[in-house]
């Protein structure tokens, strides 16, 4: 009765050498495919770290002009310049001449000048 007994495996027996093959060739496959994706995502984040760095400094530079302006915005010459070009005040006697074209004159907001009747 002992003969028609079957031996068990005493241990770990080695994988078939076309299985180990057929596992290295997906591998490798895998590393293929995902190797030339991952090289494009590093090129689009490049393109979007240099984006927001362009992005960055340019609010910098208006920053750095915005505080300019409130630096200066206590002067009596920036008050006056600012009344003069966006709001079209004059002094008194000082007559206002408005070149352009007739489009921009028509379009544009009249300003009343003082001193003439």
């Amino acid at each position: 009765m002992n003969r028609n007994r079957k031996k068990k495996s005493g241990g770990w027996r080695p994988l078939p050498f076309r299985v180990l093959l057929a596992g290295l060739i997906v591998l490798a496959a895998l590393v293929m495919v995902r190797l030339p994706q991952r090289e494009v995502s590093a090129e689009q984040e490049q393109r979007q770290l240099q984006s927001a760095a362009d992005a960055y400094w340019k609010a910098q530079e208006e920053n750095n002009r915005l505080r300019q302006l409130l630096a200066e915005s206590d002067t009596r010459d920036f008050v006056e310049r600012v009344a003069r070009r966006d709001y079209g005040y004059c002094w008194y006697g000082e007559t206002i001449y408005e070149v352009a074209n007739l489009p921009e004159k028509t379009a544009g907001q009249t300003f009343q000048v003082y001193g003439q009747n």
